[in-house]
Protein backbone atom coordinates (compact mmCIF):
# COMPACT_ATOMS: atom_id res chain seq x y z
CA UNK A 1 0.00 0.00 0.00
CA UNK A 2 2.78 2.31 1.13
CA UNK A 3 4.16 1.70 -2.71
CA UNK A 4 1.23 2.36 -4.58
CA UNK A 5 1.20 5.71 -2.66
CA UNK A 6 4.78 6.51 -3.48
CA UNK A 7 3.64 5.63 -6.97
CA UNK A 8 0.84 8.28 -6.92
CA UNK A 9 3.12 10.70 -5.34
CA UNK A 10 5.64 10.38 -7.70
CA UNK A 11 3.45 10.95 -10.65
CA UNK A 12 1.93 13.64 -9.35
CA UNK A 13 4.92 15.33 -9.17
CA UNK A 14 5.93 14.86 -12.07
CA UNK A 15 2.79 15.97 -14.06
CA UNK A 16 2.71 19.28 -11.98
CA UNK A 17 6.52 20.31 -13.20
CA UNK A 18 5.33 19.30 -16.82
CA UNK A 19 1.76 21.73 -16.57
CA UNK A 20 4.25 24.52 -15.13
CA UNK A 21 6.61 24.40 -17.71
CA UNK A 22 3.94 24.09 -20.37
CA UNK A 23 2.45 27.41 -18.50
CA UNK A 24 5.81 29.17 -18.46
CA UNK A 25 6.61 28.53 -21.74
CA UNK A 26 3.22 29.54 -23.38
CA UNK A 27 3.24 32.64 -20.75
CA UNK A 28 6.29 33.83 -22.63
CA UNK A 29 5.72 36.29 -24.95
CA UNK A 30 7.46 36.33 -28.23
CA UNK A 31 9.02 39.72 -28.90
CA UNK A 32 8.70 41.98 -31.36
CA UNK A 33 10.90 42.22 -33.80
CA UNK A 34 12.44 46.15 -34.32
CA UNK A 35 11.05 47.64 -37.74
CA UNK A 36 14.04 48.66 -39.95
CA UNK A 37 13.42 52.71 -40.54
CA UNK A 38 13.02 53.48 -44.23
CA UNK A 39 15.16 56.28 -46.05
CA UNK A 40 15.80 57.39 -49.17
CA UNK A 41 17.62 60.56 -50.98
CA UNK A 42 16.90 63.53 -52.85
CA UNK A 43 19.18 65.70 -54.97
CA UNK A 44 19.05 69.78 -55.02
CA UNK A 45 20.12 71.35 -58.17
CA UNK A 46 21.62 75.07 -57.91
CA UNK A 47 21.00 76.77 -61.60
CA UNK A 48 23.52 80.38 -61.51
CA UNK A 49 21.97 83.05 -63.97
CA UNK A 50 22.24 86.97 -63.98
CA UNK A 51 19.59 88.90 -63.98
CA UNK A 52 17.88 86.16 -66.51
CA UNK A 53 21.32 85.29 -68.33
CA UNK A 54 23.05 82.22 -68.14
CA UNK A 55 25.67 82.64 -66.06
CA UNK A 56 29.60 82.11 -67.00
CA UNK A 57 33.06 83.27 -66.45
CA UNK A 58 34.79 85.55 -68.94
CA UNK A 59 31.41 86.84 -69.83
CA UNK A 60 30.60 90.22 -69.52
CA UNK A 61 26.85 91.72 -67.64
CA UNK A 62 25.56 94.88 -66.52
CA UNK A 63 24.99 95.88 -62.75
CA UNK A 64 22.19 98.23 -61.70
CA UNK A 65 24.80 101.27 -61.65
CA UNK A 66 25.59 100.41 -65.72
CA UNK A 67 29.20 99.04 -64.62
CA UNK A 68 30.26 96.34 -66.64
CA UNK A 69 31.18 92.98 -64.77
CA UNK A 70 33.65 89.97 -65.72
CA UNK A 71 33.74 87.17 -62.75
CA UNK A 72 36.78 85.06 -61.94
CA UNK A 73 35.08 83.23 -59.34
CA UNK A 74 32.27 82.53 -57.27
CA UNK A 75 31.98 79.86 -54.52
CA UNK A 76 29.59 79.82 -51.51
CA UNK A 77 28.42 77.72 -49.09
CA UNK A 78 25.10 76.05 -48.30
CA UNK A 79 24.19 74.33 -45.37
CA UNK A 80 21.74 73.07 -42.42
CA UNK A 81 19.43 71.46 -45.16
CA UNK A 82 15.71 70.70 -43.39
CA UNK A 83 12.55 69.23 -44.94
CA UNK A 84 9.36 70.29 -44.02
CA UNK A 85 6.70 67.23 -43.95
CA UNK A 86 3.32 67.58 -45.00
CA UNK A 87 2.36 67.51 -41.87
CA UNK A 88 4.52 70.24 -40.57
CA UNK A 89 6.91 68.64 -38.87
CA UNK A 90 10.48 68.59 -39.53
CA UNK A 91 13.85 66.60 -40.85
CA UNK A 92 17.27 68.46 -40.24
CA UNK A 93 20.38 66.83 -42.21
CA UNK A 94 23.37 66.77 -39.50
CA UNK A 95 26.60 68.24 -40.28
CA UNK A 96 25.67 69.34 -44.12
CA UNK A 97 27.91 71.82 -45.44
CA UNK A 98 28.52 72.13 -49.37
CA UNK A 99 30.63 74.54 -50.52
CA UNK A 100 29.48 75.00 -53.97
CA UNK A 101 31.69 76.58 -56.76
CA UNK A 102 30.36 77.85 -59.66
CA UNK A 103 33.48 76.79 -62.24
CA UNK A 104 32.31 73.21 -60.83
CA UNK A 105 28.81 71.39 -61.94
CA UNK A 106 29.07 68.49 -59.81
CA UNK A 107 29.62 70.62 -56.40
CA UNK A 108 26.25 72.38 -58.07
CA UNK A 109 24.12 69.17 -57.93
CA UNK A 110 23.96 68.17 -54.08
CA UNK A 111 22.77 64.59 -53.27
CA UNK A 112 21.11 64.42 -49.69
CA UNK A 113 21.05 60.49 -48.42
CA UNK A 114 19.29 58.90 -45.36
CA UNK A 115 16.32 61.17 -45.41
CA UNK A 116 12.89 59.33 -43.61
CA UNK A 117 10.47 57.81 -46.09
CA UNK A 118 7.33 60.63 -45.99
CA UNK A 119 5.99 63.53 -48.13
CA UNK A 120 7.22 66.82 -48.26
CA UNK A 121 6.23 70.50 -49.06
CA UNK A 122 8.92 72.55 -48.51
CA UNK A 123 13.27 73.12 -48.01
CA UNK A 124 15.27 75.49 -46.16
CA UNK A 125 19.08 76.36 -45.87
CA UNK A 126 21.44 78.79 -44.66
CA UNK A 127 24.14 80.40 -46.79
CA UNK A 128 27.27 80.60 -45.08
CA UNK A 129 28.27 78.81 -41.97
CA UNK A 130 26.59 78.77 -38.87
CA UNK A 131 28.20 80.45 -35.04
CA UNK A 132 29.32 76.58 -34.08
CA UNK A 133 31.55 75.92 -36.61
CA UNK A 134 32.84 79.48 -37.07
CA UNK A 135 34.35 79.02 -33.68
CA UNK A 136 35.53 75.04 -34.04
CA UNK A 137 38.43 76.27 -36.21
CA UNK A 138 39.90 75.42 -39.59
CA UNK A 139 38.03 71.70 -40.60
CA UNK A 140 37.69 69.09 -42.88
CA UNK A 141 36.04 68.30 -45.95
CA UNK A 142 33.54 71.31 -47.41
CA UNK A 143 35.07 73.30 -44.21
CA UNK A 144 38.92 72.39 -44.92
CA UNK A 145 40.91 75.89 -45.44
CA UNK A 146 42.27 74.53 -48.51
CA UNK A 147 39.37 75.60 -50.27
CA UNK A 148 40.71 79.10 -49.55
CA UNK A 149 37.07 80.02 -47.74
CA UNK A 150 38.81 80.30 -44.66
CA UNK A 151 40.07 83.72 -43.09
CA UNK A 152 43.41 82.81 -41.45
CA UNK A 153 43.67 86.10 -39.81
CA UNK A 154 40.41 85.97 -38.21
CA UNK A 155 38.29 82.89 -36.71
CA UNK A 156 35.71 82.46 -39.22
CA UNK A 157 34.61 81.16 -42.96
CA UNK A 158 33.91 83.04 -45.99
CA UNK A 159 30.47 82.70 -46.58
CA UNK A 160 30.25 84.21 -50.27
CA UNK A 161 33.18 84.99 -52.32
CA UNK A 162 32.94 87.31 -55.73
CA UNK A 163 36.04 87.98 -57.50
CA UNK A 164 36.37 89.58 -60.84
CA UNK A 165 37.67 92.65 -63.27
CA UNK A 166 35.25 96.07 -64.05
CA UNK A 167 36.40 98.82 -65.55
CA UNK A 168 34.68 100.81 -63.27
CA UNK A 169 36.77 99.68 -60.30
CA UNK A 170 39.27 102.05 -58.60
CA UNK A 171 41.64 98.71 -57.77
CA UNK A 172 43.37 97.98 -60.72
CA UNK A 173 40.12 97.28 -62.55
CA UNK A 174 39.62 94.61 -59.85
CA UNK A 175 36.17 93.85 -57.42
CA UNK A 176 37.12 91.33 -54.45
CA UNK A 177 33.94 90.69 -52.29
CA UNK A 178 34.62 87.87 -49.46
CA UNK A 179 31.71 87.94 -47.40
CA UNK A 180 31.25 86.14 -44.11
CA UNK A 181 30.68 87.38 -40.49
CA UNK A 182 28.44 85.29 -37.56
CA UNK A 183 28.04 87.62 -34.44
CA UNK A 184 25.11 89.45 -34.05
CA UNK A 185 27.35 92.42 -32.64
CA UNK A 186 27.89 95.42 -34.50
CA UNK A 187 25.77 94.01 -37.37
CA UNK A 188 28.34 91.83 -38.39
CA UNK A 189 26.00 88.53 -39.00
CA UNK A 190 25.64 87.46 -42.53
CA UNK A 191 24.40 84.11 -42.39
CA UNK A 192 21.25 84.07 -44.35
CA UNK A 193 18.50 81.43 -44.31
CA UNK A 194 15.83 80.32 -47.44
CA UNK A 195 12.91 78.88 -47.17
CA UNK A 196 10.64 77.43 -50.00
CA UNK A 197 7.74 75.70 -50.38
CA UNK A 198 7.67 73.42 -54.03
CA UNK A 199 4.69 75.89 -55.22
CA UNK A 200 1.82 73.55 -53.92
CA UNK A 201 3.60 70.08 -55.36
CA UNK A 202 5.24 67.41 -52.56
CA UNK A 203 8.07 65.75 -52.75
CA UNK A 204 7.74 62.15 -51.94
CA UNK A 205 11.30 60.36 -50.27
CA UNK A 206 10.62 56.42 -50.58
CA UNK A 207 13.70 54.02 -51.00
CA UNK A 208 13.79 53.49 -54.46
CA UNK A 209 13.35 56.70 -55.65
CA UNK A 210 15.44 60.11 -56.51
CA UNK A 211 13.24 63.08 -56.61
CA UNK A 212 15.23 66.51 -57.54
CA UNK A 213 14.88 69.85 -56.32
CA UNK A 214 16.07 72.44 -58.80
CA UNK A 215 16.84 76.20 -57.48
CA UNK A 216 17.71 79.11 -59.67
CA UNK A 217 20.25 81.50 -57.98
CA UNK A 218 20.59 85.05 -59.43
CA UNK A 219 23.97 86.09 -59.21
CA UNK A 220 23.21 89.58 -59.91
CA UNK A 221 21.07 89.82 -56.19
CA UNK A 222 24.69 90.46 -55.27
CA UNK A 223 24.43 93.55 -56.69
CA UNK A 224 21.14 94.67 -57.23
CA UNK A 225 18.33 95.05 -54.76
CA UNK A 226 16.77 97.66 -52.42
CA UNK A 227 20.30 98.83 -52.22
CA UNK A 228 22.53 98.82 -55.25
CA UNK A 229 26.31 97.83 -54.69
CA UNK A 230 28.61 100.34 -57.15
CA UNK A 231 31.69 98.54 -57.84
CA UNK A 232 33.07 102.80 -58.35
CA UNK A 233 32.00 102.95 -55.06
CA UNK A 234 33.02 99.77 -53.26
CA UNK A 235 35.53 98.03 -55.40
CA UNK A 236 36.20 95.75 -52.32
CA UNK A 237 34.89 94.03 -49.14
CA UNK A 238 37.41 91.82 -46.86
CA UNK A 239 35.55 91.82 -43.23
CA UNK A 240 32.38 91.48 -42.13
CA UNK A 241 30.50 94.60 -41.33
CA UNK A 242 27.64 97.12 -42.96
CA UNK A 243 28.88 96.79 -46.31
CA UNK A 244 29.37 92.49 -46.20
CA UNK A 245 25.74 92.87 -44.51
CA UNK A 246 24.19 94.64 -47.58
CA UNK A 247 25.69 92.04 -49.78
CA UNK A 248 24.43 89.12 -47.98
CA UNK A 249 21.12 90.79 -47.73
CA UNK A 250 20.70 90.98 -51.13
CA UNK A 251 21.81 87.49 -51.92
CA UNK A 252 19.63 86.05 -49.37
CA UNK A 253 16.93 86.51 -52.74
CA UNK A 254 18.77 85.10 -55.00
CA UNK A 255 17.00 81.72 -54.37
CA UNK A 256 14.70 80.70 -55.98
CA UNK A 257 12.26 77.63 -56.65
CA UNK A 258 11.87 76.09 -59.83
CA UNK A 259 10.63 73.15 -60.22
CA UNK A 260 10.53 69.62 -59.08
CA UNK A 261 11.63 65.95 -60.50
CA UNK A 262 9.99 63.01 -59.38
Amino acid sequence: MKRSLNKILFFLSIATISLSSCKKDEETPTPTPTPTPQTGMFKVEFEHGFDGAEFAFDTTYTNAAGESLTFTKFDYYISNVKLTKTDGTTWSQPNSYYLLKSNDDLSRLLTISDVPTGTYSGITFSIGVDSTHNVSGAQTGALDPANEMFWSWSTGYIFIKAEGTSPASSMGGAFEYHIGGFQTANNTNCVRTVSHTFGGATMTIAPNTAPQIHMAVDIAKLFNGTSNLSVAATPMVHMPGADAVAIADRFQEAFEFEHLHE
